[in-house]
């Protein structure tokens, strides 16, 4: 594996489906040297797909356009610290997935994220000729900020993801950004990403919010 470097990611048209379901569920997912953090009396995983419209380190573009859809769960640190466990990661550009993952150090799965525009937008993910999940929204309004303290808060302002190294050693990332802000969307989603992680739960239905994007950089993961 190649040496990490901080990477700055331009995403555009963010769409993230999340799942309810329950704590004991998704523990079993995570390292289990993380705690699994709940929200409504609830574990969530989340499905966060987007444009990639330019990855770069130290200001040279390293990837160009791509589709990015990563699946996610919502955790705490040996020290108490709020972040993100990447439980999969899928794209359709070789050069984006591997600086992601690289980071993330996580294997690329083999399905296809893509994007389908007609009179709505369609975000998909495909392996092979079978359809895994899919998600048809519009968007629209103004964006506006996310309240402190409210669930939309805390399933998409994370600035912090943790990892497991060789040996399994413990590590975390910082992620900065300017604050997301939010528009309204009407969605509908057919299938799931559970299956993909091993999360066997009941069914519930998402809860779909949408961004119009926002410039990420991602710092290499370190022993907190």
């Amino acid at each position: 594996m190649v040496a990490l470097r901080p990477l700055q990611v331009t995403l555009d048209d963010v769409c993230f489906c999340h799942w309810p379901v329950s704590e004991a569920a998704v523990q079993a997912a995570v390292p289990d040297w993380l705690t699994v953090e709940t929200a409504d009396g609830d574990a969530w995983v989340s499905a966060v797909a987007a444009t990639v419209d330019r990855v770069e380190t130290f200001g040279i573009e390293v990837a160009g356009p791509s589709e990015l859809l990563t699946v996610r769960t919502y955790v705490r640190g040996p020290t108490g610290q709020r972040g993100v466990c990447v439980l999969a990661l899928f794209g359709d550009d070789r050069r984006t997935t591997t600086a992601v993952s690289e980071l993330f150090r996580i294997t690329v799965g083999d399905a296809t994220p893509r994007t389908l525009s007609t009179a709505d937008r369609r975000r998909v993910l495909d392996a092979g000729e079978r359809r895994l999940f899919e998600c048809r929204y519009t968007a629209g309004g103004e964006p506006v900020a996310i309240p402190p303290d409210s669930l939309a808060s805390f399933l998409v302002d994370r600035q912090r993801y943790f990892t497991t190294g060789r040996f399994g050693t413990h590590l975390v990332g910082s992620v900065g950004h300017d604050p997301w802000r939010l528009d309204r969307v009407d969605a509908t989603v057919t299938g799931s990403v559970l299956p993909l992680v091993d999360i066997s739960d009941r069914e519930a239905e998402p809860l779909v919010h949408h961004s119009p994007g926002l410039r990420v950089s991602i710092a290499p993961p370190v022993p907190p």
